[in-house]
Parts: C-alpha cells; sequence; structure tokens
C-alpha cells in the first residue's frame, strides 16, 4: 500500500493510505461550531449540564467531528477532486479536549469516482465514527 502526501493524478489507486490527520477538538472549537451551525444544545456548551447527561465532558457536534476529518480528504485530493457525497454513523461522543486522528483508505476507484473509508478514533481509541465514507469525483 502506498502512503501519498497529496492526490497527485485521479483517480487513486486502491489500496492507497491517506496521511493521518490529528487535530485537537478544543472546546472553543465546539462553541464556535454551534455559534455558526445554531446547535446550542447544552451538551455541547455546559460542562455541568453534560455531566449531569452522565458525559464526562462537553462533546463535539457529530458533524463537527466528520467535518474534521472530512477536511483533511479534502486537503489530501486538493484541485484533483471534490467530495460528492460522505456518510457515517456517529458512534461515539468526543469529548472537549479530545485528540482525533483521522485515516482513510482507498477502497475503490474508477475513471471519475473514488471511495475512501474513514477510521475516525478518539484520543482513548474508541471508534467516533464507524461506516465513514466519502466519495470523490474527480474535476
Amino acid at each position: 500500500m502506498k502512503d501519498l502526501s497529496r492526490l497527485d493524478r485521479f483517480p487513486p489507486q486502491v489500496g492507497n493510505q491517506l496521511p493521518e490527520r490529528r487535530r485537537t477538538v478544543t472546546q472553543q472549537v465546539i462553541s464556535a461550531y454551534a455559534e455558526a451551525s445554531g446547535d446550542h444544545n447544552p451538551i455541547h456548551l455546559d460542562l455541568e449540564y453534560a455531566r449531569q447527561a452522565g458525559l464526562p465532558a462537553t462533546i463535539a457536534h457529530g458533524l463537527l467531528t466528520l467535518g474534521t476529518a472530512c477536511a483533511g480528504i479534502e486537503g489530501w485530493a486538493e484541485e484533483a477532486a471534490w467530495t460528492s457525497r460522505v456518510s457515517c454513523r456517529f458512534s461515539a461522543p468526543v469529548p472537549a479536549g479530545a485528540e482525533l486522528s483521522c485515516r482513510g483508505l482507498v477502497t475503490a476507484a474508477g475513471e471519475d469516482s473514488a471511495t475512501i473509508d474513514l477510521t475516525v478514533l478518539t484520543s482513548t481509541g474508541e471508534r467516533a465514527l464507524t461506516k465513514a465514507r466519502v466519495e470523490l469525483r474527480a474535476l
């Protein structure tokens, strides 16, 4: 399996591994996402409320987690492709301060499309997303 830092031509080869991307999800990022999205659910913004709900801390929005993972794909694809479809299941909360580890593997590729399966883990090793998949289309 080849490790590419950037997609230099389309389509990528099946089996190519994208470079790992690590990002810490801070409370500041979560709060900014809440403001931008309009989702002010207190489990994302109020530590005491989150703890009363059984969470260890406030948690990132699911779409913030997915967006963080997809940003790595977009950065890798650069000008060669665009994201045409994204799917996943949100499987574990991402507490404020957690580091996300995002990896991708090219699992299918055709003349004008490619599929990347994502692995997104929290700093405790839990899968934040399962069945995460991104479809790219050639520009």
